[in-house]
């Protein structure tokens, strides 16, 4: 498959992503715009086990490579680390790796919880490969066509932000659901969603959910992680960020007002 275009995480993207011939499944070497807190990005090879794994570890030298060398000891590749926050002494780290199979992501969970002074905050499986994937990339797919700018974002915001899901949701006069990702529940009880503002929510035996609205609009975009860590402060930064431009680029004619 020459330059990757029948992949699925290579529709919205041009040149920006690369596969390898000769794989049932063509390994991804992706080129993307990371930012300045991601460290590492490496290719994925999509026969394996994607997963997110977030830790919180002492905030001195050395914690992170006790981390990365326990990670290797389980069997887990390394494809990405992020770094969400570090304060007062600690560090939250976020790594994307990759698995043979469920029983590594079992051997991951236990050696990092003998790990000292390691906090395992959760591991999740992921879909879309480090860098498939960027912010840039999306809105230069919306700008290069606006009619479809939503739906782009829709369709797009769980892959950016390792989510289940996302719904543009119209608030007024009553919660009304415009789009959902393919992923979506056909039903879904959603929280109360003002006032409008980026926040993040939890809903009770559900999913943890990130909200932030178009600016001047009564939308709002929602995206959903299950089985999974709370959204960061970052990835809500990120979002309501992603969702500024977005809104500048369609215009509010194609928003309900």
């Amino acid at each position: 498959m020459e330059g990757g275009e029948g992949h699925p995480f290579c529709r919205y993207f041009g040149a920006g992503v690369h596969a390898r011939k000769g794989t049932r499944w063509p390994s991804l070497s992706c080129v993307a715009l990371t930012t300045s807190n991601t460290l590492v990005t490496r290719p994925w090879q999509a026969e394996l086990m994607l997963l997110r794994v977030r830790v919180s570890l002492p905030d001195r030298p050395g914690a992170l490579g006790a981390v990365t060398r326990t990670l290797g000891a389980a069997g887990a590749d390394i494809l990405q680390v992020t770094v969400l926050e570090s304060v007062v002494g600690r560090a939250l780290d976020e790594f994307t790796v990759s698995v043979a199979n469920p029983a590594v992501r079992e051997r991951v969970a236990a050696g990092l919880e003998a790990a000292p002074g390691v906090r395992v905050e959760g591991i999740w499986e992921t879909v879309e490969p480090p860098g498939a994937l960027s912010d840039l990339g999306v809105l230069s797919q919306i700008a290069a066509n606006p009619g479809r700018g939503l739906a782009t974002l829709v369709d797009a915001a769980p892959a950016l932000f390792s989510a289940g899901w996302a719904a543009l949701v119209e608030t007024e006069p009553s919660l009304t659901v415009i789009r959902t990702s393919w992923q979506a529940p056909e039903t879904f009880t959603y929280p109360e969603l003002t006032p409008l503002r980026p926040r993040t929510l939890s809903v009770p035996d559900g999913p943890h959910l990130a909200v932030t609205p178009f600016d001047g609009t009564t939308t709002v975009l929602v995206i959903a992680r299950h089985h999974a860590p709370a959204f960061h402060d970052v990835e809500l930064t990120r979002l309501t960020v992603l969702a500024d431009i977005v809104g500048a680029i369609v215009g509010k004619e194609a928003l309900p007002a």
